[in-house]
């Protein structure tokens, strides 16, 4: 095969594009911002010091042929990487801190509403098939922990003014763990977990109960790795765009398609915006919305508009250590806060070598329109309420970024639109491959890129 176009050069296409390029003769890549990376890009502040662009801590995909790609050898993994082996993370939760688990510990209510809503879910031992998780939560954890638990952590994430029956139950973008609660004693979870119905909607109390547990069952779990030196998780995509042009691929950045040529459901071409040059095409591998390349190929759009949520990432560095020395990022399901997730930058880089040693980044999570809600100092305050920075700590540098156009708000219609895209554009040429987030199914990385290489090992075998 002479000519693969990719489309979009975050991780999957970046890790598609060295695939790829031992199957086809010419691998083009198009980008349309000026660097590579998507949301896995580090960011630098007017003083120098280097953060990550959210949370993104790379894991290993337990597919050794993946992984060797993406992380090197045994060798290469030792001198570039900080091996975490198993995240540390904890929860904020009514004014307390859990460092054992991202999970809700609804011991933390009032007496009276955890007595109430410990024995509706312990009633409730029919699997509920509900569509919208509204309904799906009351029949698994119940209404009071419904209530008092997940509708308020809702609208913390998706928005006050989001319709909360839209949201749907079975959704990759719906992954922040709220159709699970801790109760009970751990011995007592423990035990209930052992029955299938009371496994979905209870989590064990510490990671090392989830830990044996998947030892018991022999199943293998991920290993987190942090890139050393100060250059944060860009220099994972550095080290992967150096992997794919030493295979021959061409990264064409600020650049996007304008039109797709095909004839007989096959792609013959197509034609980049700025350089308006036509490149004969073999194989689309499309990574970006669905809904672009329909577009660029003049076929039928579903064309509803979906709910996005505005990332507002606050980046410091505190002239005192951090208090935390342990967790690598942490949750806050506190609803008097705004925040929901802070990164630990010192506890990744698990030596002494790596200078801005005080840093860390809070997200926060607003509509496009009222990002101005959360700013820096409201951010420090919250830090402090968590007691994640003590109260004398000066900040020595900062950076804010307001980045649109993140989580999307897992609605009926934004799952129904996103699957019609996906299967129209799907079935309507035959050589064409979309990324696996695009399809609404998927949503985890190391998931996107294992169905990646499935998909691209699958269609084009080697035969040595």
């Amino acid at each position: 095969m002479k000519n693969c176009i990719i489309v979009g050069g975050g991780i999957c296409g970046i890790f598609s594009s060295i695939v790829l390029a031992d199957r086809f003769e010419n691998v083009y890549l198009v980008e349309s911002q000026e660097c590579c990376g998507g949301l896995l890009r580090s960011i630098q502040d007017e003083n120098g010091v280097i953060y990550d662009q959210g949370t993104h801590i790379p894991s290993s995909t337990l597919v050794t042929e993946i992984d060797d790609i993406l992380f090197g050898s045994e060798q290469e993994k030792y001198e570039d990487w900080h091996v975490l082996g198993k995240l540390k993370t904890g929860n904020f939760f009514s004014g307390e801190w859990d460092f054992n688990t991202q999970i809700v510990d609804t011991r933390k209510l009032a007496v009276r509403d955890y007595e109430k809503g410990i024995v509706e879910l312990l009633t409730l031992t029919q699997k509920s098939n509900a569509s919208f998780i509204l309904p799906y939560l009351k029949e698994t954890i119940g209404p009071t922990f419904t209530d008092k638990i997940a509708i308020p952590l809702l609208k913390k994430l998706y928005g006050g003014k989001t319709n909360l029956n839209e949201l749907i139950t079975r959704s990759s973008i719906n992954y922040f763990g709220l159709s699970r609660v801790i109760g009970l004693s751990a011995d007592v979870t423990k035990k209930l977990k052992e029955m299938p119905v009371f496994d979905e909607k209870l989590g064990f109390h510490n990671a090392q109960e989830y830990q044996d547990k998947m030892a018991e069952n022999n199943v293998q779990e991920c290993a987190y790795y942090y890139p050393k030196g100060d250059k944060g998780v860009q220099l994972w995509i550095e080290k992967l765009i150096h992997k794919a042009k030493k295979k021959g691929v061409t990264f064409l950045t600020n650049e996007s398609i304008s039109k797709i040529t095909h004839s007989n459901n096959h792609i013959t071409s197509v034609t980049l915006k700025n350089a308006n040059k036509v490149l004969e095409c073999d194989l689309l591998y499309w990574g970006a919305a669905p809904v672009m390349a329909m577009h660029a190929a003049e076929l039928k759009v579903d064309s509803a508009r979906p709910n996005l949520r505005t990332a507002n990432i606050f980046h410091f560095t505190f002239d005192k250590p951090i208090l935390n020395t342990s967790s690598h990022y942490l949750w806050n399901w506190d609803v008097t806060h705004k925040s929901f997730r802070v990164t630990l930058y010192p506890n990744l880089k698990n030596d002494d070598a790596c200078s801005h040693t005080h840093s860390l980044t809070i997200e926060a999570l607003t509509g496009p329109d009222d990002s101005d809600i959360v700013n820096a100092e409201m951010m420090l305050d919250e830090l402090k309420s968590m007691r994640l920075i003590s109260e004398d700590s000066r900040v020595v540098s900062s950076l804010r970024q307001t980045l649109h156009n993140t989580f999307p708000v897992p609605t009926q219609e934004f799952n129904l639109t996103c699957e019609n895209n996906f299967n129209f554009l799907n079935n309507s040429f035959d050589n064409i491959m979309i990324s696996g987030r695009f399809s609404g199914k998927l949503w985890l990385q190391s998931d996107i890129l294992k169905s990646a290489y499935d998909s691209i090992t699958t269609e084009y075998p080697l035969f040595r």
